[in-house]
Parts: structure tokens; C-alpha cells; sequence
């Protein structure tokens, strides 16, 4: 007698996990703001508006102007610490405060939308949550001086930040997709609040060589922010960040950036070691970007499941699950 299956209902499928969690998400790279310059990023289900003012502070506004529409992205412009509309000249303060109107008294209801925004580890993270919530921080670690600038991409993913995440603990994939030999847990999953901490080590094969014994950590803090430290044969430091940001149902940015930390101490320090980092930072972001393409056709292709048949060796996926709900509100799971 045939056994039955359960139905696709049964297990939950579903295109993704309900769309825009709740949470930090990144939305430029620093490098791309110098004082006094604007851009327009996706974010959520909408454009915003990126800034820096000639001070050098950050702000992030909604795009369209609260006067008629204009969009500020196109033709706006930062002037000294405010910003000014292309369609009348009127103008707002970052706290979005209309501060002048050629007209005389700037209206009441000209008032700009202004979204929570930090910089962190050389990214711009831009906050979604409930109105009138006050965010939690990210943990950032330290930046000093000793770690090179970002070297950074951006990919186009037809995914969600939770599936893109949930990588960091599908130990099975690992050895499966990615064909790393050797996987083991160095430290179990943590969980506190927003945040996930772990750790493993796995040996990446490299052609002529055979394979890099690598050991990283993996600070994960809400959905759009993944952070891994890594440690490789002589020594090397590095950061990678997977940051996934979501700009549609089912499709994100991915802001990838990688940095080392130099060796370099004075001129000649830097005359010898800058060549040999820029070098091994060039190969650790070709090599990020190479294993996200492994999983892009898998991405694109998958269905999310809300009860998976989980077997031993996935890793800690169902805990991970658990966790993530924080990032939803009832309305929305």
C-alpha cells in the first residue's frame, strides 16, 4: 500500500515568507555619499531619498515632496544642511520641517517624511518598523583604523531577507552546494533579542592548492544585517557583510562588502602590503559573490515551506524560525 504524502497546503507552501520584516536594512554603501550628494534607493515597497549634508551627517526622507510631488531624487539638491525641492525652491530641514517657501510662511502640513537612519561599518541602514516604535541598535563591532575600506557589490535577488539569512545556519547546504568539506560547529547558535551569534569552521576547496582551513563568526542582527569575521591560513582577518534588503515581495538588494585588516604600518609597511591585500580582498568579494550565485538558481526557483521535514543534519533551521517571527507582526504572519 502506498504511504501518503502531505499535500503542498499541508506543508506550508508559500512563494516566501510574508514580505518587508521589521528591522535595520541597508540601502547605500558610505563611499557613495560624499558631503553634499543625494541618491534615490528602493526600499520596502517604495523609493527614498539617501543623503549627506555638508556637515557630513546622514539623513534619510521619503521621496516625494509634501508640497506637490515632486520627487527629490530627481533634480533635489542638499544645500548646506537642508534640502531643496527642484519643482518650487521650497525647502526642509533633515528633521523635515519646512524652513522656507518662496511664497513667505512655510505651510504647516509641508512637512517632510524622515526615516530612522544609522551608518554602520560603512553602510547606510535605513529602519521599517511599526510607527512609533523605537528601534533596537545594531551591535556594531569595531571599526578602527586597522581595517581597509570596503570593497563592495550590489546583486539583484529574487529571494527575501529570511531565506537569504537563513543560510548562515543551514549547515547542510554547506557541504552540498558549496561543496566545503569538513563542516563542523565551532560555537551553538545564541540568541538574544535581534540577535544571532555562531560559529563554524569547514575547509573551502581551491584549485592547484586542494583547500583553506577558514574558521568564521557570523553576527546576524534582525534580517537585514549579517556580519562574518573570518580567519585564514597566515594570519588574515576579514569581514564579509551580506547585507539583503527588501524592495519587493519577493526580491532584494544584496549590499555585499568585504575589508581586511591591514598589516601595513607606515610608508614602506604600505608599499609592500597594499598590493598583497587589495589582492586577497579582490578574491574574498569574488568569491562571496561566487557561492550567492550558486544559491541564486535555488533562490529563484524555490518555494518557501512553513513546515518543512527538517532532518538532523539541516542545522538549526526551526530555532532560527522561531526567532525570525519577532521580525513580523501578527497582521503580517
Amino acid at each position: 500500500m502506498r504511504e501518503s504524502v502531505k499535500s503542498p497546503a499541508a506543508r506550508g507552501f508559500s512563494d516566501s515568507p510574508p514580505p518587508y520584516p521589521y528591522g535595520w536594512f541597508a540601502v547605500a554603501f558610505s563611499s557613495e555619499l560624499s558631503n553634499g550628494k543625494m541618491l534615490t534607493a528602493r526600499f520596502i515597497d517604495r523609493d527614498i531619498v539617501v543623503l549627506r549634508t555638508a556637515s557630513g551627517a546622514i539623513s534619510a526622507i521619503e521621496a516625494y515632496c509634501p508640497h506637490l510631488g515632486a520627487h527629490l531624487g530627481h533634480g533635489g539638491s542638499v544645500v548646506g544642511e537642508e534640502i531643496r525641492c527642484p519643482f518650487h525652491g521650497f525647502q526642509f530641514a533633515t528633521s523635515g520641517r519646512c524652513t522656507f517657501s518662496p511664497y513667505g510662511t512655510p505651510p504647516p502640513a509641508a512637512r517632510l517624511g524622515v526615516l530612522e537612519a544609522r551608518e554602520i561599518c560603512g553602510v547606510v541602514m535605513v529602519w521599517h518598523g511599526p510607527s512609533g516604535e523605537t528601534p533596537w541598535e545594531i551591535e556594531a563591532p569595531d571599526a578602527g583604523p586597522e581595517w581597509r575600506p570596503l570593497r563592495t557589490k550590489k546583486l539583484t535577488l529574487h529571494s527575501h531577507p529570511q531565506e537569504v539569512t537563513e543560510n548562515s545556519v543551514d549547515f547542510g547546504h554547506l557541504s552540498e552546494l558549496h561543496g566545503f568539506r569538513n563542516v563542523r560547529v565551532v560555537r551553538d547558535l545564541a540568541a538574544d533579542g535581534p540577535r544571532l551569534r555562531t560559529s563554524y569552521a569547514f575547509t573551502r576547496t581551491m584549485p592547484l592548492i586542494g583547500g583553506i582551513d577558514t574558521e568564521i563568526d557570523i553576527r546576524v542582527d534582525g534580517l537585514g544585517f549579517s556580519l562574518v569575521e573570518m580567519t585564514i591560513p597566515g594570519g588574515w582577518a576579514i569581514r564579509q557583510l551580506v547585507l539583503t534588503t527588501p524592495v519587493g515581495e519577493r526580491g532584494v538588494v544584496a549590499h555585499i562588502a568585504t575589508s581586511l585588516r591591514t598589516r601595513a604600518k607606515g610608508l614602506v609597511g604600505r608599499a609592500v602590503w597594499r598590493p598583497v591585500e587589495t589582492l586577497i580582498e579582490r578574491a574574498i568579494l569574488y568569491a562571496v559573490v561566487l557561492e550567492l550565485r550558486r544559491d541564486q538558481p535555488i533562490w529563484d526557483n524555490k518555494k518557501y515551506l512553513s513546515r518543512p521535514a527538517l532532518a538532523a543534519g539541516d542545522g538549526p533551521i526551526g530555532r532560527y524560525r522561531r526567532w525570525a517571527r519577532q521580525f513580523y507582526s501578527e497582521e503580517m504572519s
